[in-house]
């Protein structure tokens, strides 16, 4: 019980909140209307004799001034506001009821006060303040009619005409009535004034909030957007640098591979020379032996031995075995060409000249374990010249396109298609001379719905542990850098084709951004 003794007398004391503090001030202005509008038509229909006595409507404006005087000064202070209004509304209607029973008690005007403090109370304070206002109301009117009829209070008659109390005239009755009753209603329209000025107010704050809400969602809209574009962009770097860095150890193992190799195959194609020198030595040898004069016994001797060694066919075979190893050496130090072409990935790589049919070349070398007797090439090269470029990274975005074109021929027979050709600069444009490539397979193609994902960072259609997803995004990032396009045409169970268009010169070409 003290708890929730002291928690109501916290709140009585408590400062008000902007928006109540306005509202309550209106209420005072209000009360100061009620009090001096009423005050002054009883002075008015006193001075025209209607009125036995005006004492105690002046006592009761008096006292119901001093209440809203110190109310009124509490609200501008913001201090004890709700304890004063407290005891100000059951107080208005104890004067009120004071007022009704010394002026006629049913009969009188001043009843109409019972309503407008309800009214004001409910439209201004609170409707649980007018609820308990209204009750209250009742109680005192009750009680006053009650000792008025009891006899306990003097009951004057409410009008007077002359210096002998006498019941007024109807029309006189009727007309203070109506004074009263249209008195009300201004206050009621003033206070309805006020309710939609509020309104009003209210309207435009809500229009000029829901205007920034607008203005925020918005921004919210344009801040996801781009933060959707910095994801995706980071998503794009982050692809970029893992298959980076993929290719930049892949580029140093091939390095070193090729190099470790490079010796033992210099090795065999010196040594073949040597070796091709020695074989005509000791084959003029053993034809000069048998041409030596022998006695039989020897003579057969020895071509039991030739016989029995094979050394007439191993002298035929060697020029055989000799051109082999030969073919052989030059093969392996051709890959190992290419492998040392393929490896030039290195980041700090510096824009030069390439052919493009060497790439595909080399590019194809490379992949000749995975093309050889499964999958039939063909190449249907254009005149091209020299274009502007990063060898390795172009390298790579042949690599990733050729080896996509032979995982969606798969485990079948097919075939891949390579066409180059020029495309000369346009008269009156700025669009620059540029070289084609396009690479067509026959595999099982790609549905259309997948098509426009196909060059986003992660996005794949193999199985997983088939592919990480990084292959075209990084081929297509690599192209762009260059200035040039990428772009897919495929149709399920026909095949697909993808065509690389690069610039031949970078100079004429937009720059390239930077790298990621």
């Amino acid at each position: 019980m003290r708890t929730n003794a002291q928690a109501a007398l916290d709140r009585l004391l408590s400062p008000l909140p902007c928006g109540t503090r306005d509202r309550f001030l209106w209420a005072v202005i209000v009360r100061w209307l009620v009090i001096g509008g009423f005050l002054l038509l009883a002075l008015i229909a006193h001075r025209a004799g209607l009125f036995v006595s005006v004492r105690p409507c002046v006592t009761a404006a008096a006292v119901a001034a001093a209440l809203n005087g110190a109310n009124h000064l509490c609200l501008r202070r913001n201090r004890y506001a709700v304890l004063v209004t407290a005891v100000a509304i059951p107080l208005d209607h104890v004067l009120t009821t004071y007022v009704v029973v010394n002026t006629g008690g049913v009969l009188s005007p001043f009843v109409m006060m019972y309503f407008v403090q309800v009214l004001a109370t409910a439209m201004l304070v609170d409707t649980r303040a007018a609820t308990l206002s209204a009750a209250f109301a009742l109680l005192t009117w009750l009680i006053g009619m009650r000792l008025l009829s009891s006899g306990y209070l003097p009951s004057p008659p409410p009008f007077v005409h002359g210096a002998e109390p006498t019941t007024a005239s109807p029309d006189s009755y009727q007309s203070t009535w109506a004074v009263f009753f249209l008195y009300c209603l201004a206050l009621l329209v003033y206070l309805g004034g006020y309710i939609l000025n509020r309104l009003r107010t209210s309207e435009r704050d809500l229009e000029d909030q829901h205007r920034r809400l607008q203005d925020a969602l918005t921004s919210l809209s344009a801040a996801h957007t781009d933060l959707r574009q910095a994801y995706a962009r980071l998503q794009e770097a982050e692809a970029h640098l893992v298959q980076s860095e993929k290719m930049r150890s892949l580029g140093q193992l091939v390095a070193g591979v090729a190099h470790e190799l490079s010796n033992p195959i210099s090795f065999i194609s010196a040594n073949v020379e040597h070796l091709r020198s020695y074989v005509g030595a000791l084959s003029a040898a053993v034809r000069a032996s048998a041409n030596l004069p022998l006695p039989p016994s020897a003579r057969a001797s020895l071509e039991a031995v030739h016989r029995s060694l094979g050394i007439d066919r191993a002298l035929a075979d060697l020029p055989d075995l000799l051109d082999d190893c030969e073919e052989g050496a030059r093969r392996t130090a051709h890959i190992v060409m290419e492998l040392r072409s393929f490896a030039r990935s290195d980041p700090h790589e510096r824009w030069a000249l390439a052919d493009v049919h060497r790439c595909v070349d080399s590019t194809l070398a490379l992949l000749a374990h995975r093309l050889k007797d499964q999958i039939t090439v063909h190449r249907q090269y254009g005149e091209l010249p020299e274009i502007e470029c990063l060898p390795g990274p172009l390298n790579q975005v042949l690599m990733n396109l050729l080896a996509n074109a032979a995982d969606a021929i798969g485990r079948k027979r097919g075939n891949i298609w390579i066409s180059t050709r020029m495309i000369p600069a346009a008269q009156g444009s700025s669009t620059p001379a540029a070289v084609a490539v396009t690479i067509r397979d026959d595999g099982v193609g790609i549905p259309a719905e997948l098509q426009p994902k196909i060059f986003d960072p992660f996005f794949t259609t193999k199985a997983v542990g088939q592919g990480t997803g990084l292959g075209l995004s990084v081929a297509y990032g690599i192209v762009h850098r260059h200035g040039g396009t990428l772009s897919v045409d495929s149709t399920v169970g026909v095949g697909s084709s993808f065509t690389l268009t690069l610039p031949v010169s970078q100079l004429q070409a937009a720059p390239p951004p930077p790298d990621s």
